[in-house]
């Protein structure tokens, strides 16, 4: 058994030893966490394992534990096994559970799942018509159009709300964003969200609201900004993300690199690439720079990545990890 494998098996061991022994519920949740973590590292060969973990998970009493027992269904079991066991959630009594069960089928992104989250849309509860909004969205569908709008109201929600009305691209969401936008009080990367959700929907305020945030010399949603740009693929962002990269002493290249990749313009290619040469650039600048390369072509870019250095072991396994997310 490698020392990988050793750890993940060891973090469930313990875990599940804690579920049956200890009496806190804070504790048990830990555990229960713990499991879904290690679920997360095992490799692919080794889900299967799991299957037993999941029935423990959804058997429990404690909410918490249940809830980690879908999010472990999703990650463990088949597609078509994951939804049986979500969908048979969603009318759950505990409304953290029927939320649970309807974000992660969302997740799934099963044309299948349709008529479920359809139903979901009927909850009493926002959070879970959310989720089967956000999942209608996945499915290309504008049925939960208006879920997401009242979304954008509440604070908890709107991030999130802003981001599937940017995926869904539907142009109706536009009076319900801008009135949002314009609001008294929101947080900067709220404010910012909102104007990537604009600026896709082909909005000009929102596009402006990217450069004027991209050009601050330093705010939190700076970074978010940059990025975005390239993401809305918005006019003269190429230009300004290459103003970004090429300068050593900003904060945000690495945001600028993955704008350029999410940009889709492969021309530049060679531009980012140059950043995995230089000798003193942090491996975290070099790690954005490869996922931007991955986003403009992969082919070209697991080529490039090969031999890239980095320095530290943890950055090596998050490459690793990153080129594993992208098909050959």
């Amino acid at each position: 058994m490698t020392p990988a494998a050793s750890s993940w098996r060891a973090v469930r061991d313990r875990a599940l030893v804690t579920l049956e022994r200890e009496k806190a519920p804070a504790l048990r949740a830990e555990a229960a966490s713990a499991i879904c973590d290690a679920a997360a590292e095992a490799p692919l060969e080794a889900k299967p394992d799991f299957g037993p973990d999941v029935v423990r998970l959804l058997n429990d009493a404690q909410i918490e534990v249940r809830c980690a027992g879908l999010a472990l269904a999703a990650e463990v079991l088949p597609p078509a096994e994951a939804r049986d066991v979500l969908v048979r959630n969603l009318a759950d009594k505990a409304p953290r559970v029927r939320v649970e069960a309807v974000g992660r089928l969302a997740d799934l992104a099963l044309p299948e799942a349709r008529g479920a989250l359809a139903a979901a849309l009927e909850d009493d509860l926002l959070p879970v018509r959310f989720e089967a909004a956000r999942g209608m969205v996945a499915l290309q569908h504008s049925a939960g159009l208006e879920t997401l709008l009242v979304a954008l109201e509440d604070p908890d929600l709107r991030f999130r709300a802003a981001a599937a009305l940017a995926q869904l691209g539907n142009k109706d969401a536009l009076p319900g964003l801008k009135k949002t936008f314009h609001g008294w009080f929101l947080p900067a990367f709220d404010k910012t969200q909102l104007a990537g959700a604009l600026a896709q929907l082909g909005d000009a305020e929102g596009v402006a609201h990217l450069f004027k945030r991209a050009a601050k010399g330093w705010s939190m949603d700076r970074a978010m900004a940059i990025e975005l740009l390239g993401e809305v693929k918005a006019t003269g962002a190429k230009e300004r993300l290459l103003e970004i990269l090429h300068t050593t002493a900003d904060d945000c290249r690495g945001a600028a690199a993955r704008g350029l990749g999410r940009l889709g313009d492969v021309s530049v290619f060679s531009e980012v690439a140059k950043v995995l040469d230089e000798a003193l650039a942090p491996d975290d600048v070099k790690l954005d720079a490869a996922e931007g390369l991955l986003h403009l072509d992969v082919g070209l870019a697991k080529a490039r990545l090969a031999s890239v250095t980095l320095t530290d072991d943890e950055s090596k396994a998050e490459l690793a990890s990153m080129l594993a997310e992208f098909a050959p």
